[in-house]
């Protein structure tokens, strides 16, 4: 099946469950059936959007070690080590949202575009686990070692990566 990184949302008037999946089934990012309002389709396409520009831009850095203000990610292992070169111990979920932090350096990220990067459709609207998730990471990686802050908070309600020389080393 061809793929592309133009999204796809399907308006229907065939609102019953089976069109619904046959339609993401057969290559849609959604589906809106009618009745709708009209902010909720504007919001839908807006996320469509911001969802494409996202994956369009982002660095595919898969197998690679990334290498930040003299840490070092180890993408495929899924290994975080310090400045001194020790492990920093993560959970799944603290891996995959500083990956997605640190492979996207400079860009300020919502709460939602966080919660779609690293856990997609499937996640709930929580936004708050991002809140505890970064946290955590502050944590783990900025203690009183003296360490710079890495995760800066932006004021709108997102996070940013501001780590010196994010680059991506072949293993």
């Amino acid at each position: 099946m061809p793929s592309s990184a133009i999204p796809i949302l399907i308006v229907s008037a065939r609102g019953d469950d089976v069109d619904r999946v046959v339609g993401l089934e057969i290559g849609a990012d959604d589906y809106l059936p009618k009745p709708f309002n009209a902010c909720e389709l504007v919001a839908r396409a807006r996320a469509l959007l911001r969802r494409a520009m996202l994956s369009a831009n982002e660095v595919v850095v898969r197998g690679k070690r990334l290498i930040f203000s003299g840490w070092t990610m180890d993408t495929r292992q899924r290994i975080l080590t310090n400045v001194d070169g020790a492990l920093v111990m993560l959970t799944p979920a603290e891996f995959d949202l500083l990956q997605v932090l640190v492979e996207r350096a400079g860009w300020a990220l919502s709460r939602e575009q966080l919660i779609d990067l690293t856990q997609g459709r499937v996640a709930g609207p929580n936004e708050r686990s991002v809140d505890i998730l970064i946290s955590r990471l502050r944590r783990k990686m900025e203690s009183d070692t003296g360490q710079p802050r890495l995760i800066r908070t932006v004021r709108s309600g997102g996070y940013e990566f501001v780590g010196e020389s994010v680059e991506a080393a072949a293993e």
